[in-house]
């Protein structure tokens, strides 16, 4: 593994976190829309809702990402890399 895969594996990472992040927000967004719903304002629980479910559709790519990134080859390189380097700094 060179330095560019371990740089864009990082970034991968960085974009996980995002995706996630969006996904909590729909949830938010889903809450928002139930007590809307539960105050009668129907118009924006639609629209909460709606919001809701897009932004929970980003847990499927950051699951995805996540089990990519993962793999035990790039995890022992990565760690060889580290530990390389641990090494010259020395």
């Amino acid at each position: 593994m060179n330095l560019c895969k371990l740089y864009s594996r990082d970034i991968l990472g960085l974009s996980v976190i995002g995706f996630f992040i969006l996904s909590i927000l729909g949830m938010i967004f889903g809450t928002i829309a139930l007590f809307n719903y539960a105050s009668g304002n129907a118009a924006l629980a639609v629209s909460n809702a709606h919001l809701a479910v897009l932004h929970i559709a980003f847990i499927i790519p950051a699951l995805i990402i996540g089990h990519y990134i993962n793999r035990p080859s790039w995890v022992a390189a990565v760690d060889k890399i580290k530990f390389a380097r641990e090494i010259k700094q020395s």
